[in-house]
């Protein structure tokens, strides 16, 4: 069996460690998932960054997606995120492969995504905050196979103090330091300190929410999230891509106000307070500006000059909050 590898994935993966002998065994990982659950697959999707996904048909099933993870630790418990998800607001999971980091899936159609949908910004919050909440009452416990946000924070904090001397002070441009140090310490506050607790979806971003009709006799279409990279902790630190990502967002930021109203608004419908929403936004779009800024790319598009006016947005919204 020959597979076709869309662009954006073999761009995505091709420079990570082992990224270039995944791609060469991607055949063989098709090949077992179609055997496995006697599947004949299409195209894959076009779009994906970090798996090998197409729809398939099943004669067990219908209707079904196989995906096909590149393996990293954020993806390496996706199967377990959905299944504990069941029934609350994720695809649906029907079967995995660990070893191989395949997952078979329900078909979500029409599929269209929430970005793609591009709603008013009211019913664009609603719906991903109806999908938050459900996660947020899903009564998972911590504990394995998840990785718990505490230590997960405390890596990131370490990361973010060493970027300070090996990146920060060659930039191109004035980086204000005094952010980051205030992000390093949110990470070593915000975890410890949570009061609503539970497993977080990890990249809610309005790519990962799509349009599901269900085929049935209600007609209206409802949403799914998707790509789960699952952390278990304080439940504020999910709303962050999903309130950020509307609009032309990548090349204007709105005012604090206008981020602490989206907070609350979002908050409200979870039960969660704004402030922390807000404060882990803040520190979010900071740990996005360090990765950009490791990377090279200062400014444009996925640069870190972006990301850093937004966290310095959502820190003063935050603070209008209380937070």
């Amino acid at each position: 069996m020959s597979v076709t590898v869309p662009n954006a994935l073999r761009h995505a993966v091709i420079d990570e460690l082992g990224g270039e002998a995944w791609i060469a065994g991607l055949d063989q990982l098709v090949e077992r998932a179609t055997q496995r659950w006697g599947l004949q697959v299409g195209e894959p999707f076009p779009s994906g960054m970090a798996a090998w996904t197409a729809p398939a048909t099943s004669m067990a099933h219908g209707d079904v997606v196989v995906k096909i993870s590149f393996p990293h630790e954020e993806s390496r418990h996706e199967a377990a995120a959905l299944a504990a998800w069941r029934q609350s607001g994720a695809v649906e999971l029907i079967d995995d492969d660990p070893t191989d980091q395949a997952l078979l899936l329900s078909r979500v159609r029409p599929g269209t995504s929430l970005r793609d949908a591009q709603l008013e910004l009211e019913e664009h919050l609603e719906v991903g905050a109806q999908i938050l909440s459900g996660f947020a009452t899903a009564r998972i416990p911590a504990g394995d196979p998840f990785q718990d946000l505490v230590s997960i924070a405390d890596g990131l904090a370490s990361i973010a103090e060493d970027g300070i001397d090996r990146t920060l002070h060659s930039a191109p441009y004035r980086v204000d330091l005094d952010l980051v140090r205030h992000t390093v310490a949110l990470l070593r506050t915000l975890p410890p300190s949570a009061s609503q607790r539970g497993l977080n979806h990890g990249d809610l971003n309005p790519g990962n929410v799509l349009g599901h009709d269900n085929h049935g006799d209600d007609r209206t279409v409802k949403w799914v999230a998707i790509d789960p990279k699952p952390v278990w902790g304080d439940l504020a630190w999910d709303p962050w891509p999903l309130i950020t990502q509307w609009g032309p967002w990548l090349t204007s930021t709105p005012q604090p106000a206008e981020l602490a109203r989206r907070a609350a608004v979002v908050s409200q419908t979870i039960g969660l307070d704004p402030a922390r929403v807000a404060s882990w936004a803040a520190v979010r779009s900071t740990l996005s500006a360090l990765a950009a800024s490791e990377r090279g790319w200062w400014t444009g598009y996925r640069g870190a000059d972006g990301d850093f006016d937004r966290a310095t947005t959502w820190n003063r919204a935050a603070a209008m909050l209380g937070g």
